[in-house]
């Protein structure tokens, strides 16, 4: 994030290891001084009073990430007269905060808010590696952001609005910390056909406690694995007829297909395609979607695939190469490189 400060900062002496303190995150490369405050910086008392390496420090850091265009879209302000806990500004990416609150708002990194940390944390870094786009795994390792395990769907509203008004929070408001721009949230999509959008209200209510929430377009995580991985995860012939199937599905089908459960909607025995149809559980527009599967690779792909295959983004054997050509649908690219930079220009 850039930081700004209020001109009164610069010149109140109280405020001086303040700065010092913020000063130590630049020079660890959490943050940035934002350009447009360097001549005030470069003539303050402040740096008057600092050794020469910190004027170079300044130097390097207003001028050190100009060679990345993505990085620093959002903005911290340090102002004497904010009230403590901070205020937003969303228009412009902006956070004012006073100065006794700067060092926890700094210090606090970047949180994806996720429904598990493990495997769907694993499936951005995935991606990013895949996508060529190494920068974030770089800033995940530097500690930039972390994901912020919520524990499923239910609780994702719970774990942004604790981030903000805490445990107990007053309904004066008065103990909230405006850390809106420090979330955002990352939610599957579990539509099971073209129109569905079953989480819809949980993105709603969620919304005003983060920066933005990216609901997947594919079903979850699992959806994304490309062919390649797949039979990479599993050499048996009949995990390798699974995949082909899976991959003479319509476009439509393989976004909604259940990757983990199959056509199964209960803890019964497997469908057939006759007894799917018939379930009462199953939606016309279900059948409508998966009516045109052959028979064979219906009796093939109702089971899943399983949970396990999560693990492919998680397990280091695994992992892509930087700029893998297996990821190359070109829709999934797009979508993901959106959300991908989506993270990076918000840390």
């Amino acid at each position: 994030m850039k930081i700004f400060f209020e001109s009164s900062i610069l010149l109140e002496r109280r405020w001086y290891p303040i700065i010092d303190v913020i000063m130590l995150f630049v020079e660890d490369s959490r943050h940035a001084l934002a350009p447009e405050t360097s001549d005030s910086i470069l003539t303050s008392e402040w740096l008057k009073e600092r050794p020469l390496d910190t004027r170079e420090l300044v130097r390097l850091s207003i001028t050190g990430r100009s060679y990345d265009d993505l990085v620093d879209k959002t903005s911290v302000t340090l102002d004497a007269d904010c009230r403590r806990g901070g205020r937003v500004d969303i228009s412009s990416f902006n956070t004012y905060v006073h100065p006794l609150d700067a060092i926890l708002f700094l210090s606090t990194p970047f949180q994806v808010i996720v429904e598990n940390e493990w495997f769907d944390g694993g499936f951005v870094l995935w991606m990013a590696k895949a996508l060529g786009f190494d920068r974030l795994v770089t800033a995940y390792r530097q500690g930039r952001f972390v994901f912020r395990h919520a524990g499923g769907k239910d609780m994702l509203t719970r774990s942004a609005a604790v981030l903000s008004g805490g445990v107990w929070p007053r309904r004066d408001a008065a103990y909230e910390r405006a850390l809106r721009l420090w979330a955002c949230v990352l939610i599957d999509n579990d539509a099971r056909y073209p129109g569905d959008d079953p989480n819809q209200a949980i993105v709603t209510e969620v919304t005003p406690y983060v920066t933005f929430v990216h609901q997947l377009r594919r079903r979850s995580i699992e959806s994304y694995i490309p062919a390649e991985k797949l039979r990479r995860f599993n050499s048996a012939p009949e995990f390798a007829r699974k995949v082909n199937a899976l991959f003479r599905l319509e476009e439509n089908q393989r976004i909604h297909y259940d990757m983990k459960r199959g056509f199964r909607h209960d803890r019964d025995d497997p469908p057939s395609k006759a007894s799917y149809v018939a379930n009462p559980a199953v939606t016309s527009q279900e059948r409508e979607l998966f009516n045109s599967v052959s028979e064979i690779d219906w009796q093939t792909l109702t089971n899943g695939f399983g949970r396990g295959i999560s693990r492919i983004y998680v397990d280091e054997q695994y992992r892509p190469n930087s700029n893998d050509n297996a990821v190359v649908d070109a829709a999934d690219k797009q979508e993901i490189l959106y959300l991908i930079k989506s993270i990076y220009e918000r840390i």
